[in-house]
């Protein structure tokens, strides 16, 4: 029997770091990529799981960076059998009026582009083999919009429109594409909050905690299995029940 791989980008964060336990627990070879972070200790615990761990440095702002790095993994694994966008950044809280132009151009070229040719380029693969399965990471904020996060939501908003409009061009050819929108999740991107900004997430999520990145994790595999076959556009909110802000 063919091993499954699971293409994750950004594994050296915590959703990313999750998935590819998530995925490596149920027999998936792991691929991922990282850019400042450390991927050894996840590159450990897959391999005491059993499967194979490959790692590629990859700037999401780098278009070529990104078609080499699709080119190997494809080439290395026999069969990828989803592939997960999760590699992004987020910036300061701060009005759009006071965000320089230079940190507007990083977010939409990190988030927004290089997640699109992230998925093209899953497109291309996925075209010759006829299957495979896109999850986008968006955010709650790209459903409702964040204060003081305009430029933030506005790439999260971008990746939602990517993946309706890619799931009806992929369904033809038996490619899945689907979104999570995570609510607020103990990652590197909170770590920097105040107590007093965890107690106010905590207070605005109906089920009164913060998420972990394993929660974000099940519902990726979920969207990424036969499970969800009959399951493609969607927009899957992984929160705590939080609506609005």
């Amino acid at each position: 029997m063919i091993r499954k791989t699971a293409f994750i980008t950004g594994g050296s964060g915590g959703i990313g770091e999750a998935t590819a336990l998530k995925f490596a627990s149920n027999g998936y070879n792991i691929a991922t990529t990282y850019l400042t972070g450390d991927v050894s200790k996840l590159k450990n615990k897959c391999k005491n799981l059993g499967v194979d761990f490959v790692a590629y440095k990859m700037d999401l702002k780098d278009e070529n960076q990104i078609i080499d790095t699709f080119n190997k993994v494809f080439s290395k694994f026999e069969y990828v059998d989803c592939v997960i966008c999760n590699a992004g950044k987020a910036d300061k809280e701060s009005l759009l009026i006071d965000v320089p132009t230079e940190n507007i151009d990083a977010l939409l070229n990190t988030n927004l582009r290089g997640t699109i040719l992230c998925n093209r380029e899953a497109f291309k693969k996925f075209l010759n083999q006829k299957h495979g399965n896109i999850v986008n990471i968006s955010s709650i904020f790209g459903l409702n919009g964040g204060p003081c996060e305009a430029v933030y939501s506005a790439t999260k908003g971008g990746i939602i429109g990517l993946t309706k409009a890619l799931a009806v061009e992929g369904a033809p050819f038996n490619i899945r594409v689907n979104a999570i929108a995570p609510g607020y999740i103990d990652t590197k991107m909170t770590a920097h909050f105040s107590t007093e900004e965890k107690n106010h997430a905590i207070d605005m999520t109906p089920l009164k905690r913060i998420g972990k990145g394993e929660d974000v994790a099940q519902a990726i595999y979920f969207l990424s299995t036969e499970q969800a076959s009959f399951i493609t556009g969607e927009v899957l909110t992984v929160s705590g029940g939080v609506l609005r802000f």
